[in-house]
């Protein structure tokens, strides 16, 4: 039974009219009237009210009616509570799960579909044979040994037939080895660093934050000049290498154009003053690095840039 009809039901029974049962309650008969016809409702006061006046239980009065209708919203609730609960509980457990699964099929790919070629550098040998010296350069992943480029002059190439092979390692193996058993040498020249055939450092209580000597020393037969000119480079341990510093003054340093020629076995002194393009460094580990001149038959082109440098520590 809806409410309308307990309230007409009850009002009748206690014999009162509309106009009265509104007196009594503090509400006008046209009130009472659409209560009883259903078309709206009282509120939680008016139906104590109403309880108090027809001596009644809301619960009777209510019949269940609304009530049943509150139970059950109050269990639509709960249900769609859960619901959440359980979604949010799937939330937080899926997406670190579906994380994890992306990094594992990505380091599956890597490993399946994918080989780490490692980085690419370029390497040359430079070998002398029967008086000569030849040159071949090659650019390669380094760990596949997957050649990107090479060159040099055509001795090797002709005599070996370097291009019929795909692995820089088995080329720079094959000269090598014919080299040697004609009574040749070679050394490897990597990334055009020619420290390993010039030796730089820097003189003993010279180093200062605004710059320091280096001594200099061929250490073979080949014709290398170098000039005043250099750069500075400071370690960045967040990339575990190091990076060209930018000029920090407004005046630049003017190196003067001299060529210095380097002669085998005979040391040179050079001081190098950076005060006027960095100031003065502050703590940290530097490098000191200067092209140099490689007058010799290599295989980009004669007079090409390599460089050599000499790390340092500002404390």
């Amino acid at each position: 039974m809806k409410l309308g009809d307990n309230i007409l039901k009850l009002r009748k029974k206690k014999g009162l009219s509309q106009e009265q049962l509104g007196e009594k309650i503090d509400v006008t008969r046209q009130t009472i009237s659409n209560w009883e016809l259903g078309e709206t409702f009282p509120n939680p006061e008016q139906l104590k009210l109403l309880s108090k006046e027809l001596n009644v239980s809301i619960d009777e009065l209510l019949d269940n009616d609304i009530q049943n209708i509150l139970v059950e919203k109050v269990s639509n609730t709960e249900k769609l509570a859960g619901l959440i609960l359980k979604i949010i509980k799937w939330v937080l457990i899926g997406i670190p799960a579906l994380i994890l699964l992306y990094f594992i099929l990505l380091i599956a790919y890597r490993n399946l579909f994918r080989r780490d070629t490692g980085r690419e550098i370029e390497e040359t040998i430079h070998c002398k044979l029967y008086g000569e010296e030849h040159g071949y350069s090659i650019a390669y992943e380094e760990l596949t040994g997957k050649i990107i480029a090479e060159g040099g002059d055509s001795y090797f190439d002709d005599i070996l037939g370097l291009s019929k092979y795909e692995d820089a390692h088995q080329i720079f193996n094959i000269i090598n080895d014919y080299v040697k058993k004609n009574g040749g040498t070679c050394e490897m020249l990597k990334d055009r660093d020619l420290n390993d055939i010039m030796n730089i450092y820097i003189k003993e209580g010279t180093l200062s934050k605004t710059g320091a000597t280096v001594v200099i020393t061929l250490n073979g037969e080949y014709d290398i000049t170098y000039g005043e000119a250099f750069w500075i480079e400071k370690y960045n341990s967040k990339i575990g290498d190091y990076e060209k510093i930018d000029i920090t003054t407004e005046d630049g340093c003017v190196f003067n154009d001299i060529g210095y020629i380097a002669e085998e076995g005979k040391s040179h002194e050079l001081k190098q003053d950076w005060s006027c393009n960095y100031g003065e460094l502050p703590k940290g580990l530097y490098r000191l690095v200067k092209n140099v001149i490689f007058d010799a038959d290599v295989p980009v082109s004669e007079d090409d840039m390599y460089y050599i440098w000499v790390e340092f520590e500002i404390e």
